[in-house]
């Protein structure tokens, strides 16, 4: 039984943590004053 909701709380770490990474990616691909893509300055900066 312990070892049931142990997984479970696990599992639900595991799981918010990826959806929190997910949320960190697509936020940094909009500038967040103009709301552009920011895919456009990481061409002019590598150029």
């Amino acid at each position: 039984m312990v070892l049931a909701i142990s997984l479970m709380v696990l599992g639900g770490l595991v799981l918010g943590f990826l959806i929190g990474l997910l949320t960190f990616v697509v936020k940094s691909r909009w500038c967040p004053r103009c709301g552009h893509s920011t895919e456009d300055l990481r061409r002019m900066v590598r150029r």
